[in-house]
């Protein structure tokens, strides 16, 4: 069967990442399950492949060794591009590179923007990415004052890398995900049928974000992206499907972005398990009649929240999974061995956390000390009221 054409203009996700080695690890995962086209050299390893300075390069590492390195795979339906962008120092040696994915680094989003599809589409992402750092820095674009500041940052970006210390998205944009959209795009009808969809592919895009702090849902709503459903966002007809997600007041820190694919569950289910190294776990099952989720876990989608779902509708209702659960307490007392714990099998190992019965009455007290933000959200003098979503029931 032919594969379907890209459209000319598409939504790239461009995700911060540990290093080149995880980047291409990332692509390569995407690939063997989704069947996403990898998109330049993206899986060939650094001595494979030229080095081409661009713009992004030389602004903020001049001719030094240090450079940005792109790696990006393609969703032919939704004609989304993964992008994944990561530090990279050209001086080192493969068998450097090769230990890099040793790593337990996470992905992180950094930007949602709107670029032509091309066979040149990583040059005109880079150049947009740049000019969104260029304006998340002190003086902006202001000549040569900005210039110096960029060749400053870079200094410190490398000297972050050398001493092993995993880089920070807010270094890069200080609001992230930044949303950056044609504002001159003119709304184009949608249609809540999913008939005309692929089989397989990208469908939707879950975004977490605190409300008193993020303009995401505004720079959503000011934008010319349809409205299928209330709550969610749409980059036109059969494009891929924005759901802004806002975390509650008791949160202090946000869960990671979803991305849902839809594709068949059990040839998926059997390629992650059995080929790739991979675990699933259901979310959203209630019944035979109503199949939901499979959530992937794999190291080279560590920080990403990857879902497929096989019987993908359009929904104003999303099942949020455990990191949402757990995002307003705090981590020093929780425990990863809860259901290991409370097996009853003789023939599995029981793993025991190590605080098990070795806490005092002050173990809480403690870790507010640590992690003062949640408690000091108890004396706030905001008075919150719940009330019923302004949401149809379905």
């Amino acid at each position: 069967m032919a594969m379907r054409r890209l459209p000319k203009t598409g939504l790239v996700l461009t995700f911060l990442s540990p290093n080149p080695a995880h980047s291409r690890s990332a692509v390569q995962f995407f690939q063997q399950l989704f069947q996403l086209a990898p998109i330049g050299n993206s899986t060939l390893s650094s001595s494979q492949t030229s080095v081409t300075r661009d713009l992004l390069d030389e602004k903020y590492f001049g001719s030094s060794s240090m450079s940005w390195h792109s790696a990006a795979c393609a969703c032919n339906g939704s004609g989304t591009i993964l992008h994944f962008l990561s530090l990279a120092d050209n001086s080192k040696k493969e068998a450097s590179h090769s230990r890099e994915k040793e790593t337990n680094s996470s992905l992180s989003l950094l930007s949602i923007m709107e670029c032509r599809i091309t066979d040149d589409v990583l040059s005109d992402c880079r150049v947009k990415l740049s000019q969104l750092m260029e304006d998340n820095h002190f003086f902006g674009r202001q000549g040569y004052m900005s210039s110096l500041e960029a060749r400053l940052r870079g200094v410190g970006f490398s000297l972050t890398q050398k001493i092993g210390r995993e880089m920070q998205s807010s270094w890069l944009l200080s609001s992230t995900p930044s949303l950056n959209l044609n504002e001159s795009r003119s709304r184009q009808s949608v249609t809540s049928d999913v008939s005309s969809y692929d089989k397989t592919g990208l469908r939707e895009l879950v975004l977490p974000f605190f409300s008193e702090y993020s303009t995401l849902l505004s720079d959503m709503s000011e934008s010319k992206l349809s409205r299928p459903l209330p709550g969610l966002y749409q980059y036109v007809c059969n494009g891929l499907v924005l759901r802004p997600l806002p975390a509650a007041h008791e949160d202090l820190r946000l869960p990671p972005p979803s991305l849902i694919f839809q594709c068949p569950l059990n040839d998926a289910k059997e390629l992650v398990e059995k080929e790739l190294g991979g675990k699933t776990a259901k979310i959203g099952w209630r019944g035979d009649k109503h199949r939901g989720s499979l959530i992937v876990n794999h190291p080279s989608i560590v920080g990403l929240d990857v879902r497929i779902n096989e019987d993908w509708v359009l929904s104003s209702c999303f099942d949020e999974a455990e990191q949402a659960v757990l995002a307003g307490s705090i981590q020093d007392l929780q425990s990863s061995n809860v259901m290991s714990e409370g097996k009853h099998d003789d023939n599995q190992d029981i793993t025991i956390d190590p605080k098990t019965n070795k806490a005092d009455c002050w173990v809480e007290a403690r870790s507010n000390v640590k992690h003062p933000a949640g408690f000091l959200k108890r004396f706030s003098n905001n008075t919150r009221i719940a009330k019923p979503p302004h949401l149809p029931y379905e």
